[in-house]
């Protein structure tokens, strides 16, 4: 497989280049207009977006969205780590729901390049995965995108409810754009702290909750000349500023990444990212990471892991399949939520979560009410689970993964996360919004190598901010809305 520009991309970083294409797409429909924007979404005060999806069919309880059963349907799938069975599963159900219709769901790792010239032909499909490092970039796509409030107001195929109550916390608000709802993220991403239950059940270890059993427990960890945690210096060192935020909002509550997405003054020195982040400072000051890290990327600090030089390492559920060659057999991989600092106002199994794998429904398409039927299809529990079977990752459908993560360890323990959490979940959006991932990913190399203490680190993040907020040049967007 040829090299391309994403193959050095960490998972977090092409999780906030697909955010950026939106609201850049966004930004391009609003013209100079500042956008409002929920985590990971964007939304515009000026542009208005397409219209309802709800066709001009018969609307009855078996066909809430008025489809015409005999007009085709067409689905673009972006064909990266979820593949495209979990979809063309969809298309057979969607055919047998509507034997009359043409169901025709190809996949591509091109998006732009495949459907760029149908936008401008006015001939674009009826629903495309806008993902990967090809996606849509074209000015002025969030107006020729239809609304999809009407599914999420139309009740679910095979449960009870409406689409919208079926849904995991906060998986709406990527999508929302100028009080609208153009986007349906189909992923659910849990961000966690990940560990060998075998190598734990085999020494009897118990799984942290608090920053100080994380310590004692890194002290022996030390005494078997091992360490605590690897990281990836190169492209990814910001896992572990991920893990630092998670923390300090556990402690002071959501409100504290607010301040941070609202860029403003004195947002990292809030007393919860003061104690976080000198926390990291202790496991760095005693060793607990694995020395060299700053030299190499974070797919050779995940095989470090994995192969037993370190303990543990914090990213999203994407984590499994991305080492799944080079993980042992029988290490069953686990997630867990990261330590608590102590008084922390949040529950310890509050965590990190965010949508992804972003779905849009033109507006000018042949059919875009069989767009949103497809999609309403995918969002049923049977397809939901069969994508959570198929993939081993969670969608955004409650209550669709079975207790043993269809064998899957990593799977189970973000099910049971997920469960655990009920609505204490949380996210940021400034590194997104903004694109300060490599600003970030520079100023944790220098900690966790030790160049940097956490009040310079803090220092350095809180001038990253500043130079956002400062520069006029660069559409801000509204934290918390």
């Amino acid at each position: 497989m040829g090299t391309t520009a994403s193959d050095d991309m960490t998972p977090l970083e092409r999780l906030g280049a697909s955010r950026r294409s939106f609201l850049a797409l966004a930004g391009a429909g609003a013209g100079a207009s500042v956008l409002a924007a929920c985590a990971g979404g964007g939304g515009g005060e000026t542009t208005e977006g397409g219209g309802s999806v709800t066709g001009d069919g018969e609307v009855t309880d078996e066909n809430p969205l008025g489809v015409d059963g005999a007009a085709a349907v067409t689905a673009v799938i972006f064909d990266g780590g979820y593949g495209t069975q979990y979809a063309e599963d969809a298309g057979t159900k969607y055919q047998e729901l509507y034997p009359d219709a043409t169901v025709d769901v190809s996949g591509t790792v091109n998006i732009q390049q495949d459907l760029q010239p149908q936008f401008a032909g006015g001939t674009p499909p009826d629903l495309f995965d806008n993902s990967g490092a090809q996606k849509l970039a074209i000015d002025g796509l969030v107006p020729q995108l239809a609304d999809l409030g009407d599914l999420l107001a139309a009740p679910m195929l095979d449960a009870e409810g409406t689409v919208e109550e079926n849904l995991l916390p906060g998986v709406t608000s990527p999508g929302m754009f100028d009080g609208k709802f153009l986007g349906m993220n189909y992923v659910y991403t849990v961000f966690a702290l990940w560990y060998s239950a075998s190598e734990f059940e085999e020494k009897g270890w118990t799984v942290p909750e608090t920053w100080e059993d994380l310590m004692a427990l890194g002290e022996e960890v030390k005494g078997e000349g091992r360490y605590l945690f690897s990281y990836g210096g190169q492209n990814a060192s910001n896992y572990y500023q991920e893990m630092a935020l998670s923390m300090a909002a556990k402690l002071g509550g959501p409100e504290v990444l607010t301040k941070i997405d609202a860029l403003e003054e004195g947002a990292f020195e809030q007393e919860a990212i003061v104690q976080a982040y000198d926390a990291m400072a202790e496991a760095v000051e005693a060793g607990y990471f694995e020395p060299g890290g700053e030299g190499i990327k974070h797919t050779d600090a995940q095989t470090n892991w994995v192969t037993g030089t370190s303990v543990f390492y914090p990213s999203g559920s994407w984590i499994e399949n991305e080492q799944a060659d080079v993980t042992p057999e029988g290490y069953d991989m686990t997630g867990a939520p990261v330590p608590s600092l102590p008084d922390s106002a949040m529950p310890h199994e509050a965590f990190h979560g965010t949508a992804a794998e972003q779905y849009f429904v033109p507006s000018g398409g042949e059919n875009p009410t069989g767009g949103a039927e497809f999609l309403r299809i995918m969002l049923s529990k049977e397809q939901a689970e069969n994508f959570a079977e198929l993939t081993k990752a969670p969608s955004v459908i409650k209550d669709t993964v079975p207790e043993d993560g269809f064998g899957s360890t990593a799977l189970a323990s973000v099910n049971t996360m997920i469960q655990a959490a009920g609505e204490n979940t949380f996210t940021y959006n400034f590194s997104d919004w903004y694109g300060l991932g490599a600003d970030s990913i520079t100023n944790w190399t220098s900690f966790l190598k030790g160049d940097i203490d956490a009040a310079g680190l803090r220092e350095a993040e809180q001038a990253m901010i500043d130079r956002v907020r400062e520069d006029d040049s660069i559409t801000k967007f509204e934290a918390g809305s």
